[in-house]
């Protein structure tokens, strides 16, 4: 039963129940063999999967008395590159277990709809998934239907689902139901097929499945039934043609028939990573540094140079007429019908080319994990409030509309004594520089102050700032603060021109969020070490949430400014209101 946005997703049907608990359901997601898998929120808003058991499991007392022993272990696992369990009803009827809610497609539809995935996109999801495999069996917990439907892709990284909960469907007395297995035949190990012990090795064998299949469009074993199958996964090599040869050996020993002869959990990220790391807090903590396959982001963007224009463009990945939200990985697009210049002589935004993308960890390489982390500084810094020692260098109440700022029909200009900007139609995406025409004008290091007053739009909607903004050769480079409407996540994001975007840090929780608002944002970009360091820190009123610093290839000084972006459905604008616009420069 997957957990996931995009696919399945329907109405409550009548049959359905209302709410489960403390929980309001909402919609369902998705239904599988165990039971029925609802879209729920609970008392604070916060969204969650609610998977409701089928009366005829919950009431074999086998059954709930291993269901109630498997989640209670799944309880246990870290939530490193996983779905994790937060809540359950084990006793009275009916059953149900609650996860965190991912936004995002599973591997298995992101592939149907896209292909393989390019390498970078690739090794991120073999090193997120054995993470996860890693967290699982660290609380004593076996997958045992490790496949790509139950692999979702965040905007933070693929995250593993159902973890241990198909083991509840095992008789007492042996491996399967009468008649049943547990699992999917093209990713199931062939110790299942012969009737032995499932143990961490299986899953060994399922993760090198889902890595190939990931990596080449179709499963290893790939059959016309289920009997053909089966015999293919129990006698046959699997077929890895077309797989990168940085990873091929690693699934191939992965693959054994032997489960014995498989390189466990640990050893599958040592080599991976190509050191001796696999602490699952610090590889999960990489994957997400490097992922490009970042959902948060609904577009691609382009932006002026100050105070020029935003426009839309396709979003990455997504297929016109597909919806939003359902593109897996971010693929640089060109804008189409752009002016390559304005009025006053300054280059207009244009989207990214086609460049290169630098690859997350290459098994074998010297960028292992710790090694990364190092270079690119993704520590949790210090804490502590926004720097008091300033020196205004602008500053904006919007009681004025002559004070430079742009304005363009409905989606943003000047409104009641402040700055609106809205998403509309087609637009996904405004973004405002401040309208200061010499970038030498703009501190460093710079605190830049807003108040944010979001009057419509669904909850997964981003609202924020940005700073180091600059458009050199139509390519645009910034860092972008952006918080969540509904308060539940904030992410510091870097985009660079060709290199695509990275997201830098994310936060589950906004500290110090209203959720009636108005809420005051404050950023501070501050250049260390000559430059070639960039600390970021994102505060919400008074309350730091995000602190991090950028040492791989940090951007240069730019320009800093507003910043909004509507959620995953593109029938939902968002729309904020900006105030007491302040740009200081950090003293001392």
């Amino acid at each position: 039963m997957t957990t996931h946005a995009g696919e399945n997703g329907e109405a409550l049907r009548p049959e359905d129940p209302a709410e489960l608990g403390p929980y309001r359901l909402v919609g369902r997601l998705g239904r599988g063999g165990m039971g029925t898998v609802y879209l729920g929120e609970d008392s604070g808003g916060r969204r969650v999967a609610v998977k409701v058991i089928n009366r005829e499991l919950a009431g074999e007392g086998a059954f709930r008395d291993r269901f109630r022993r498997e989640v209670t272990a799944a309880r246990q696992v870290r939530r490193f590159c996983t779905a994790p369990v937060i809540d359950a009803e084990l006793d009275e009827d009916p059953l149900y277990v609650v996860t965190e809610y991912i936004e995002g497609p599973s591997l298995e539809r992101a592939v149907a709809d896209r292909g393989p995935l390019p390498g970078s996109d690739l090794e991120g999801v073999a090193v997120g998934v054995a993470t996860a495999l890693a967290a699982i069996h660290g609380a004593g917990i076996v997958h045992r239907d490790l496949k790509p439907a139950n692999v979702l892709l965040s905007s933070t990284g693929p995250r593993v689902i159902d973890f241990g909960i198909a083991r509840a469907l095992d008789a007492a007395d042996g491996p399967t139901r009468t008649g049943q297995f547990v699992g999917t035949p093209n990713y199931l190990p062939p110790e299942l097929l012969r009737g032995e012990p499932v143990t961490p090795a299986s899953d060994v064998f399922s993760w090198g499945c889902v890595v190939a299949y990931a990596g080449t469009g179709s499963a290893p074993f790939a059959g016309n039934t289920v009997p053909e199958i089966f015999y293919r996964v129990a006698h046959d090599e699997p077929k890895l043609d077309g797989l990168d040869a940085g990873l091929r050996d690693v699934v191939a020993a992965a693959l054994d028939k032997d489960p014995r002869n498989r390189p466990s959990v640990q050893e599958l990220l040592a080599r991976l990573v190509g050191n001796g790391t696999t602490d699952p807090a610090t590889l999960a903590q990489t994957v997400q540094a490097g992922w490009h396959g970042a959902l948060a982001d609904p577009t691609v963007q382009a932006r002026t140079g100050p105070p020029g224009q935003t426009t839309q463009l396709q979003p990455p990945g997504q297929m016109p007429g597909q919806p939003a939200g359902q593109a897996a990985f971010q693929q640089p697009t060109a804008m189409l019908g752009t002016d390559p210049t304005r009025h006053d002589g300054r280059p207009s935004g244009r989207g990214r080319g086609s460049g290169p993308r630098r690859p997350l960890i290459i098994a074998g390489a010297a960028t292992a994990a710790l090694a990364l982390l190092a270079v690119v500084g993704f520590t949790v810094l210090s804490g502590g409030g926004p720097p008091d020692n300033l020196a205004t260098t602008f500053s904006d109440d919007f009681s004025n509309d002559d004070s430079g700022w742009d304005g363009f029909g409905d989606e943003y200009g000047y409104r009641d004594g402040k700055y609106f900007m809205q998403t509309s139609g087609s637009t996904a995406t405004v973004g405002r520089w401040v309208p200061i025409d010499d970038v030498k004008a703009i501190p460093d290091p710079v605190l830049t102050t807003v108040t944010a007053d979001v009057v419509q739009g669904p909850p997964d909607a981003l609202f924020g700032m940005m700073c180091r903004a600059n458009n050199t050769d139509s390519k645009i480079t910034q860092y972008m603060f952006l918080i969540r409407n509904d308060g539940k996540g904030a992410v510091l994001r870097k985009v660079n021109g060709d290199q695509g975007n990275k997201e830098l840090g994310a936060s589950d929780s906004v500290p110090g969020f209203s959720a009636k608002g108005p809420n005051k944002i404050q950023t501070a970009c501050e250049g260390k070490n000559g430059g070639k360091e960039v600390r970021l820190r994102l505060w919400v009123n008074g309350e730091q949430v995000i602190d991090k610093t950028d040492a791989d290839q940090p951007l240069g000084n730019g320009w800093t400014g507003l910043e909004i972006q509507r959620g995953g459905n593109p029938a939902q604008p968002v729309g904020v209101r900006f105030d007491d616009f302040d740009m200081s420069k950090i003293r001392g």
